[in-house]
């Protein structure tokens, strides 16, 4: 009886866990889908906006036609001094303003589009950013091995707006993070592996040394990975070997021949009101390294 209370209780359990590990899969799919609608949007807005151009040429090519031109007319075709072959433009006018007043809506046009094209710049980095970020989040997910992880997990995404909060007391006092993954190499150095975003944060901003080797996969969403030096210096062992996790731990850890970059604790830093596990490093340098062939560091418990 005692044994058949367990087998249903953990069966339960992993049940619970798998639904919880769908519905975030579902959050951060739909968010994800929502970022790149919009992204969409704001990339056909920006392409419109570069013909600017043609709409300052317009006035002045009306402003230098006024001489000729009568209110009232629909159009106005008059040569590009601008092409070396002279061409002539066609030039829609509203019958209803002066030819003066067309000109000035023209530039006024102009001048709309190019302050557009600079709030549109700034939005599509930001809904850029945003997109990295929720593709490390799957990441999260594609890692998140019991309950405590997908809470972890859920926990980021509330407080980044993506789901409520659960029901408690405010100002409830966050869990403390789990530990992350632990590895030794083959020749005997600790290598630490991040599962979330949260727990990237700690070890690479708080816990880490800053003479301990970060690494990253380039420009690929994955953990943060950590070979901890303890004042020695890293063997090329060590640090292939790390290179190797970082990447097993990684979007790519199905491919060959993988870019990941790699600096010391010191070089990388968050910038101020960053997303969980964004940050920036500097003076870094790159190995490519293949994810596939199985791991000579072996995981502690």
């Amino acid at each position: 009886s005692a044994l058949l209370d367990a087998f249903y209780t953990e069966r339960d359990r992993q049940e619970a866990a798998q639904r919880r590990g769908r519905e975030l899969t579902r959050t951060v799919t739909s968010a994800h889908d929502r970022v790149v609608r919009k992204l969409g949007m704001l990339e056909k807005e920006y392409a419109a906006s570069q013909d600017r151009d043609t709409l300052r040429l317009y006035g002045d090519l009306i402003t230098a036609n006024l001489y000729r031109m009568e209110r009232g007319a629909a159009r106005l075709t008059a040569q590009n001094y601008y092409d070396e072959n002279g061409a002539e433009l066609d030039i829609p006018l509203d019958p209803l303003l002066t030819p003066q007043q067309n000109a000035q809506k023209y530039y006024k046009n102009y001048r709309k589009a190019k302050t557009a094209e600079e709030k549109l710049t700034e939005q599509i980095g930001l809904a850029q950013t945003e997109l990295t970020y929720i593709d490390s989040v799957f990441e999260s997910l594609a890692l998140a091995e019991n309950e405590r992880d997908l809470n972890e997990i859920r926990a980021e995404l509330a407080e980044q707006g993506y789901v409520r909060r659960r029901a408690g007391k405010k100002n409830q006092k966050q869990p403390a993070l789990s530990a992350p993954l632990k590895f030794k190499t083959s020749d005997g150095f600790t290598v630490l592996v991040g599962r979330n975003n949260r727990q990237n944060d700690k070890l690479t901003m708080k816990d880490a040394n800053n003479n301990d080797i970060w690494f990253h996969t380039k420009n690929i969403p994955g953990s943060h990975t950590v070979l901890v030096t303890d004042g020695k210096a890293p063997t090329e062992t060590a640090m292939e070997e790390a290179a190797v996790l970082a990447a097993q731990h990684s979007r790519a850890k199905d491919s060959a021949q993988v870019p990941v970059d790699y600096t010391q604790i010191r070089y990388v830093s968050k910038p101020q009101g960053a997303k969980p596990g964004m940050v920036i490093y500097v003076q870094y340098k790159t190995v490519y390294v293949d994810p596939t062939t199985e791991s000579k560091a072996k995981q502690q418990s």
